[in-house]
């Protein structure tokens, strides 16, 4: 059944099941006189779905088990002692395997829950990243755009400031040097008395004096301008390092946000993991305790029944025999159907077996159904369906055996589906010549397009 699997889903559909039946016809036509995949699907299909899931694979082997211990005991009833002996160590054996079997399919299981949570954590995990990238770059894109803006206005601020400073240190005029007023009045003074030499040289040396004041106006206002300049060049740094330094707090607050949120996802991700292991151990650990010594203590809860029965016919004074008329199917009926031996057709009515009537069928289907639907049997309710929910058991007593292990483990599991999920229509996927434009790996690009 592996082999055939090949589709590593743990169920085999109705093509897997013909690919065991053609290889091994006469293996199952002995072990279970079926000679048809139709009828193998009717028998072990047990919810009717089309599909054979991992209890159903299971209980395939349980019954070729349960099938050769009821034809030993027949067997041990007829005096057969050396072929019921030989008959029940090969149940033995086939319980091993079955149980060893089981374990392996629980695993699969396991590991497939166990690899589903982890990849959707890390599907939001990459989406939290995804999230976040997004927020780092736009405001990135943001703190840019602020930085020019403002930078644009500061330009203009200053330009005009430097405009209207630069404008009033043209416009200045400085006090005139002492000594040009002085000289000025000697020239006036020897000129009316014409003293014309001495007023000569008054003259060349105050022009020598004015252009030296001069050359001071100058150089003051050119020191003024530059001391205007280096003015503004540090109140532009200033203010830049202050818009700078805010979108860097700003920067550093979404990372400090940023590494929070990641420490709370990480923990979200990783809290269950350890739980989720341990819970399936522990179920591993009870199933294979169960396989190992469910059925040796039914066989010993039959023995001693029978032992006491037995003991109870010895000593009573009479003995009664069930009617051959009676609706009641014996274990010797049953044995004989299975191996298609009876005399009789066999049908099993609701009113007396709890089981529907099977029709025309051959007594071997018959008895293989009856012995699903109404004997005990070891079950190991690998992956069963959670949602299917019977009238007769509530859902306090459906795990109670189990101690709600699968109970708790269905709501950690549980708790990683995504709350929307979204139906992408795989059209989106392909062009109109059918060839593909999007990986399935990148569908968040499609989600815009969803309902258009």
């Amino acid at each position: 059944m592996r082999r055939a699997d090949f589709r590593k889903e743990g169920i085999l559909n109705e093509a897997n099941i013909q690919i065991i039946y053609q290889n091994k016809k006469k293996t199952i036509n002995l072990l279970l006189k079926i000679t048809s995949v139709s009828e193998f699907i009717s028998v072990f299909d047990d919810d009717q779905d089309g599909f054979l899931n991992e209890d159903e694979q299971i209980l395939v082997f349980t019954i070729i088990k349960k099938r050769i211990q009821i034809i030993a005991e027949e067997l041990c009833h007829l005096k057969k002692y050396e072929l019921y002996k030989d008959l029940m160590k090969e149940v033995r054996l086939i319980e091993a395997q079955i149980n060893k079997y089981q374990n392996e399919l629980r695993q699969n299981v396991h590991k497939k829950q166990l690899d589903n949570y982890i990849n959707i954590g890390k599907e939001i995990q990459d989406e939290f990243n995804e999230k976040w990238d997004m927020k780092m770059m736009t405001f990135q894109k943001k703190s840019q755009s602020n930085i020019e803006e403002y930078k644009a206005e500061l330009k203009s601020q200053i330009d005009s400031y430097y405009q209207t400073e630069a404008n009033k240190i043209q416009n200045m005029n400085l006090k005139p040097n002492h000594q040009i007023k002085l000289l000025s009045n000697q020239e006036k003074l020897v000129a009316n008395n014409e003293r014309v030499e001495e007023a000569v040289n008054f003259r060349n040396e105050l022009n020598k004096l004015q252009k030296k004041d001069n050359e001071r106006l100058a150089r003051t206002k050119k020191d003024m301008l530059r001391n205007l300049s280096n003015k503004i060049m540090k109140t532009e740094t200033k203010e830049m390092k202050k818009i700078n330094d805010r979108l860097s707090k700003e920067k550093d607050n979404l990372f400090i946000a940023r590494n929070k949120e990641t420490d709370v996802l990480a923990k979200q991700i990783n809290l269950h993991i350890s739980d989720i292991v341990r819970i399936q151990n522990s179920l591993s650990n009870m199933y294979l305790s169960i396989g190992k010594k469910e059925d040796e203590l039914m066989r010993e809860k039959e023995r001693k029944r029978k032992t006491n029965e037995t003991m109870s016919e010895f000593r009573s004074t009479k003995s009664y025999k069930v009617s051959p008329y009676t609706n009641i199917i014996s274990n010797e009926d049953i044995a004989m159907a299975l191996l298609n031996l009876s005399s009789k057709n066999l049908t099993i009515n609701s009113d007396s077996s709890g089981v529907n009537k099977f029709g025309l069928q051959k007594n071997s289907l018959i008895a293989l159904k009856y012995i699903i639907k109404n004997m005990k049997l070891t079950r190991f309710d690998i992956n069963s369906d959670y949602s299917r929910k019977f009238c007769n058991v509530t859902s306090e007593n459906a795990t109670k055996g189990e101690n709600n292990y699968k109970k708790k483990i269905r709501k950690l599991l549980e708790q990683r589906k995504h709350k929307d999920e979204i139906m992408i229509p795989p059209s989106l996927y392909y062009d109109v010549y059918l060839e593909k434009e999007v990986d399935a790996k990148n569908y968040r690009k499609l989600l815009p397009f969803i309902g258009q």
